[in-house]
């Protein structure tokens, strides 16, 4: 059973982020590297018509964290965080350097388009119908890009998301490998 993949929820209005266009970040260990001084800079540029939700913090970061954003320590199950995903309109990960960023496919298997840093492996799922991918450590191009989804000028359907996420499948990845390995030893 495919457990990431969009999931309807009551979260949006357990949140009270009802009629604001939802901007989520998912990540273990925020720190510099992993974008917490964007996401807090992003927060004093958006206006209330916006929520940041950012999921993996710690007392310790909420410290850093302006009132507007919500925290969420961590997740309870896959589930709560697949309902995370599901909901948000957008995730957006400004990681300064990642291998292959799971939680950007995650996030395109649950139908939510990804705007992340050109940095690493992060831009590498990215396709024009799933997200897009801004120069690196670009405060202002991620706010242009973020407001021209939420004006609509710039539209992404999670049916896109959900089909392109098809192509990670682990079980038709698994058989391209057995298929490359059997052609090898042939």
């Amino acid at each position: 059973m495919k457990v990431f993949k969009h999931t309807d929820s009551t979260l949006r209005k357990e949140l009270y982020c009802e009629g604001k266009f939802v901007i989520l970040g998912v990540a273990f260990g925020w720190n510099k590297r992993k974008g917490l001084d964007i996401f807090i800079q992003l927060a004093k540029l958006l206006n209330d018509k916006y929520q940041i939700i950012m999921v993996g913090t710690s007392s310790d970061i909420d410290k850093l964290l302006p009132a507007s954003i919500i925290s969420i320590h961590k997740t309870a199950n896959k589930q709560e965080l697949v309902k995370l995903y599901s909901m948000a309109d957008i995730f957006f990960n400004p990681t300064r350097e990642d291998n292959y960023p799971t939680v950007n496919l995650e996030s395109i298997a649950c139908g939510t388009p990804v705007v992340t840093f050109n940095t690493g492996g992060s831009p590498e799922m990215i396709t024009a119908k799933t997200g897009a991918v801004v120069k690196s450590n670009s405060l202002e191009e991620s706010v242009a890009i973020i407001k021209d989804i939420y004006t609509k000028q710039l539209v992404f359907k999670k049916e896109d998301c959900e089909e392109a996420s098809i192509a990670f499948d682990s079980n038709s990845k698994f058989q391209e490998y057995v298929n490359l390995y059997a052609d090898i030893l042939e």
